[in-house]
């Protein structure tokens, strides 16, 4: 280790520090807490499809409202920028090289027919490999219907993960309400 500039040595000291941390901050909330946090945050969202990022290079929600959603990663510093586009991007460089996400990875396609709306994940020929509940989707194949809370890695180790989500409006019963006697009311902020 003596020919190791101590830059890197800090570096790494850093991001295992980081991820000891998050951790810590993780396990340190009561689980009801936790998932309270999380309904709370859900309820927020419009009705839809939602894929949730549940790994750390893939936290936040990402909207399934467009027609296709391209899931991928950015550029490292030695590759060039794509022409393609990506709509979202996991932070797969932990030690600033790609791990399993590829720069185009997979794609959400939304299809509207006679029974609704559904989503199918199609993988764009990934390095390796797309899953869905630890299930190898084919790169050749039609891709896989999703279903609510399906979970979805991009890469064998299931690490950069998300679950599908569908979000429904709220519906109470309301007795003054003319009619059903049922009204609708929408998740807070979502009109």
């Amino acid at each position: 280790m003596d020919d190791i500039d101590p830059i890197f040595l800090e570096i790494d000291k850093l991001i295992r520090l980081a991820r000891l941390r998050e951790i810590e901050f993780i396990m340190g909330m009561d689980v009801v807490e936790r998932v309270h946090e999380m309904r709370a945050a859900l309820g927020r969202l419009g009705p839809g499809a939602y894929l949730l990022g549940t790994g750390p290079s893939t936290v936040g929600i990402v909207s399934l409202h467009a027609e296709t959603v391209v899931l991928g990663r950015p550029p490292t510093l030695v590759e060039q920028p794509l022409r393609e586009r990506v709509d979202c991007h996991a932070a797969d460089t932990l030690y600033f090289v790609p791990r399993e996400i590829s720069r185009i990875h997979a794609k959400v396609i939304r299809q509207t027919g006679r029974g609704g709306i559904r989503h199918v994940l199609v993988d764009l020929h990934s390095t390796c490999g797309t899953f869905v509940n630890g299930m190898r989707v084919a790169p050749d194949g039609l891709g896989v219907v999703l279903e609510h809370g399906d979970v979805i890695s991009l890469g064998p180790s299931q690490t950069s993960t998300y679950v599908y989500y569908r979000a429904q409006p709220v519906v109470q019963y309301d007795s003054t309400a003319r009619g059903s006697g049922v009204s609708h009311r929408w998740p807070q902020g979502v009109r």
